[in-house]
């Protein structure tokens, strides 16, 4: 296997953990995490953990705009491996490629059906001094920022992938990278978008020049870059 093929059995392990974890079993980030440190992904594994043991609850948790509730702040963040969930509609706030190539669009909303939100302090009391680093008093928040963090650099690992092939060359036809890596042309295209230098191009439709669609132009390409997957043109 290639490393397309490791990421794609990395992230399909995940879905199942993210399936137990909606379904409110807790617990389930320890076994993945296990069985991915000793893989390509050990160093992925290793920052989520760190993640669970540097977890600030207060950041998710909030509880001081209301008397009597609290609320899970999901909505409120950016760039945490999931889309925020805009609280009106219930619907996802801007999705990127990632999240809808996985389906996890609205994994927030889903995991907390089954929840029950609780202050986060030590003794349950709205005033009462915050927990302490690592130990939450939702303990189902450790595995939410661990399986949080691997689907981002999950994430990571693809725009990287796509990242180098199109940064080593002047041109590149994206038609060809998508294939490489098994991503649709619009998966490569947004990744393209997202990634390139402000000098590059990403073309999708050239009407003075068809042989230039689905094409990234690099101004200052890198000949001694080393993809992990590349494409043979």
């Amino acid at each position: 296997m290639d490393f397309t093929d490791d990421l794609r059995s990395a992230e399909e392990r995940l879905r199942q953990a993210e399936a137990e974890f909606v379904a409110g079993n807790d617990g389930i980030a320890e076994p993945l995490l296990v069985e991915l440190a000793t893989g390509a992904f050990s160093a992925d594994a290793e920052a989520a953990r760190e993640r669970m043991q540097n977890l600030d609850e207060s950041r998710y948790v909030k509880w001081d705009r209301w008397d009597k509730r609290h609320e899970f702040s999901a909505s409120f963040w950016t760039d945490e491996g999931y889309p925020s969930i805009d609280t009106t509609t219930s619907r996802a706030s801007n999705p990127d490629w990632y999240s809808q190539r996985t389906g996890t669009t609205m994994f927030v909303r889903d995991l907390m059906i089954p929840r029950k939100v609780l202050a986060p302090t030590t003794d349950g009391e709205r005033k009462g001094a915050p927990t302490p680093l690592g130990k939450p008093a939702n303990r189902w928040l450790l595995d939410f920022v661990a399986l949080s963090s691997l689907r981002l650099s999950f994430k990571d690992h693809w725009e990287q992938l796509v990242r180098d092939i199109v940064m080593k060359r002047p041109q590149t036809n994206l038609m060809l990278v998508a294939e490489r890596l098994g991503l649709t042309i619009a998966e490569v295209v947004a990744i393209a978008r997202k990634v390139r230098n402000l000098d590059d191009r990403v073309i999708e439709h050239d009407v003075s020049d068809p042989s230039k669609n689905l094409t990234y132009i690099c101004r200052t390409p890198d000949s001694s870059l080393t993809p992990l997957v590349d494409i043979l043109s």
